[in-house]
């Protein structure tokens, strides 16, 4: 029998909803080959939650399933960055390459360093302590490339369409929110439930921003999001990036 308070149930129930359409608004409008990691992602979601959903909340078998399915879903965070940084420097191939280079190395030595600052602690930790010290650290790197991705944008008037501009202002919003609730965690148990029914709710609006924004037009309306600089200076930012790129992309063949 589920043992879910009753308002995170009614959450969980409306997300699963809101997963399957968006979903299905993806693939109907051909957007899953566009952004296969946010797809990925969303169908892994909705197994995981279909999967997690029927078993007991207080029982021991709760916690090995919940662990297992947030780390995937923290696989599928680092890709779904990733995935941002491809389709806003789609133009600017050299920059994204080493972007990914970094978002990679900097993953792997906050997993790394988490674990070691974890042998600095008096206490014992169990597993689950131990993958939310693990996660935290993933999360929060990822956060820093989020926010450099938000400043990119702000600064440079770099043209995207407009489904980019929808996913990485919904991705972001949902990141950050997560972020916060993960540090909030380390106050104490008794924020747990809270922290569950904000990122419901969280995620929840993030579906449904997606599900009414993202559509087949959005691919080809293309918009800028960045500072309205002066005609000539827009156009001297713009040379400047692309001489950047030009000179990574050299560097990157030899």
């Amino acid at each position: 029998m589920l043992q879910l308070p009753l308002n995170q149930l009614l959450l969980v129930v409306a997300q699963t909803a809101l997963l399957v359409a968006l979903i299905f608004r993806l693939w109907a409008a051909g957007l899953h080959r566009a952004y296969p990691y946010f797809f990925s992602y969303l169908l892994a979601n909705l197994l995981l939650t279909s999967i997690l959903l029927p078993v007991p909340y207080k029982s021991r078998a709760y916690p090995y399933f919940w662990v297992a399915s947030e780390a995937i879903i923290a696989c599928c965070y680092t890709l779904i960055v990733v995935e941002l940084y491809r389709v806003v420097l789609r133009d600017l191939p050299g920059i994204a390459t080493i972007s990914r280079r970094y978002i990679t190395i900097t993953v792997a030595v906050a997993t790394v360093g988490s674990l070691l600052l974890l042998r600095l602690e008096e206490a014992p930790a169990n597993y689950v302590s131990v993958f939310l010290v693990i996660e935290r650290a993933i999360v929060f790197s990822l956060v820093i490339f989020i926010l450099l991705v938000s400043a990119f944008l702000v600064y440079y008037p770099i043209p995207l369409n407009r489904n980019v501009v929808i996913y990485s202002i919904g991705y972001g919003v949902y990141f950050l929110t997560k972020a916060t609730g993960l540090f909030v965690r380390t106050l104490g148990h008794y924020v747990l439930p809270q922290i569950g029914t904000v990122l419901l709710v969280v995620s929840s609006a993030c579906l449904l921003f997606w599900v009414f924004t993202l559509n087949r037009r959005g691919e080809m309306r293309t918009v800028v999001v960045g500072h309205k600089w002066k005609r000539e200076d827009e156009v001297r930012l713009l040379s400047k990036l692309k001489a950047i790129n030009a000179s990574l992309v050299e560097a990157g063949k030899k």
